[in-house]
């Protein structure tokens, strides 16, 4: 009977464990994913910071310096983020 009863154990600590590590993947999946629309809006950013600098060159006026400065902050931020997003990441894979 307790041969049975320690199967049932490891089985049920088995099926712990694997639930676990599922929810860790969908986590670091979902944290990846996170990271990944950071990434498209800083390219949005930086290309309309772009747009911003070159408008103002072709048509000979004043540079937006407070718009543009406002941008990289925003961009510096959303790379701030994708720093803290990969430390959540390496915490959860070291779970």
């Amino acid at each position: 009977m307790s041969f049975l009863k320690n199967l049932s154990e490891k089985v049920v600590n088995t099926a712990k464990v694997v639930g676990d590590k599922s929810q860790d993947m969908v986590e670091v999946s979902k944290l990846k994913l996170h990271i990944t629309q950071l990434e498209g809006d800083i390219k949005k950013l930086k290309f309309n910071m772009g747009e911003l600098v070159y408008n103002a060159f072709a048509t000979d006026t004043e540079f937006p310096a407070e718009e543009v400065t406002r941008i990289g902050e925003e961009i510096k931020a959303k790379y701030a983020e994708i720093e803290e997003t990969k430390v959540k990441i390496q915490e959860v894979q070291a779970d």
